[in-house]
């Protein structure tokens, strides 16, 4: 990868922590709201907090939604999708009422419910992962890695061969998926730590090893 990746910037924040952590691993960031840039990107970042249907907001009122398609589904360039980044990849969402996402992925989004005794929303904290074997994303960490959450809302995947890895939190849910080049993760990798920035990290060496 000759070129710095793009993170994109539709108004749903945390941007400049998930540049400072690429920074930090050696490599190169930008951010861009600019639907031609985005189109053109090697690589992208979609990170964000927030309400599923505002961040759709977001991306087609700026005109990124269909950048961002073309650039992933045309053009290949990798994608990494974080947190709320991970819910808008999906066909649809329920939050605030049925609404489409990017349709880049075969996976719904869904409110997490559970009947175990003192589940309550939204999922804050640490919590381990189970990654699957020769995962992307995973490569070189151990098999349950603790990461930091922030959400109410799950990924629930038709096609269960992009499930990268799983958290046992409310019975288990999807925390992270992958169909090269696109890639995602619900919790949050630039304040997960040591663990967090290998992940980040892999995403990286994977984005260099397609220049």
């Amino acid at each position: 990868m000759s070129s710095a990746l793009t993170i994109i910037n539709y108004g749903a924040g945390n941007l400049r922590n998930v540049q400072k952590a690429i920074e930090h691993l050696g490599g190169r960031a930008v951010i861009s709201s600019s639907p031609d840039e985005i189109s053109r990107a090697e690589a992208l970042v979609l990170p964000g907090v927030g309400h599923f249907q505002d961040g759709m907001r977001g991306l087609t009122s700026r005109g990124l939604d269909g950048a961002i398609r073309e650039a992933v589904l045309e053009r290949r360039s990798a994608l990494l999708g974080i947190c709320m980044g991970m819910q808008l990849v999906a066909q649809d969402g329920e939050e605030g009422g049925p609404a489409p996402g990017l349709g880049l992925l075969p996976m719904s989004i869904r409110l997490l419910e559970s009947d175990e005794p003192g589940f309550r929303l939204p999922h804050i904290g640490w919590n381990e992962v189970r990654h699957r074997p020769g995962t992307v994303l995973f490569e070189g960490l151990p098999s349950t890695p603790d990461v930091y959450f922030v959400h109410s809302y799950h990924a629930v995947c038709m096609d269960e061969s992009v499930v990268a890895a799983t958290c046992p939190f409310a019975g288990g849910f999807t925390a992270a998926v992958e169909r090269a080049p696109i890639f995602a993760v619900q919790f949050h990798p630039e304040k997960s730590q040591r663990f967090g920035l290998k992940i980040l990290d892999n995403f990286l060496r994977y984005c260099r090893t397609r220049a």
